[in-house]
């Protein structure tokens, strides 16, 4: 039952980080709409967190963030890193939106981790309450790009 409160630990702190996340990712300049909006970048938060409950798990941590935890999770912030990098190679000028998500994401997620998987007083309801918030803010808010629509349309009157 411990491996199924440590992934909820992580995917409650994927949820957190998703939500600043998504608010942070508005105002960036997406260099593809369809592809990098807040639903990715939401749910993208939501799988690192639970990796990082797993790497809690992992680490054999129980009462505190342990050091191996933490070298676990500067791995998982390092491949978090390589994958926004990643993005450049199919996305001009992707880095400009990817990593200020990337390294949000990765130390929100591995913060809470540690800090919900050590609460012994976090309840189920606030994880799942987290989790629909970080769902629903994310799919709600992916339509709020900044591209051109590409429809033709005379400019406004003077």
């Amino acid at each position: 039952m411990t491996v199924l409160k440590d992934i909820y630990a992580g995917l409650s702190a994927g949820a957190v980080a998703a939500i600043i996340a998504v608010f942070v990712s508005i105002p960036l300049e997406s260099p593809d709409d369809i592809r990098l909006n807040s639903a990715t970048v939401g749910l993208a938060a939501l799988f690192v967190g639970t990796v990082s409950g797993g790497l809690w798990r992992l680490s054999g941590s129980v009462y505190e963030a342990t050091r191996r935890f933490w070298l676990y999770s500067a791995m998982l912030g390092i491949v978090i890193l390589f994958a926004a990098v990643l993005a450049e190679s199919q996305l001009d000028d992707a880095l400009i939106f990817t990593i200020p998500l990337a390294i949000i994401v990765a130390i929100c997620s591995i913060f809470f981790t540690s800090v919900f998987a050590t609460k012994a007083q976090y309840g189920n309801w606030a994880g799942i309450a987290l989790v629909i918030v970080a769902v629903v803010l994310s799919i709600a808010l992916a339509g709020l790009g900044d591209q051109k629509s590409g429809e033709l349309a005379l400019p406004p009157p003077p």
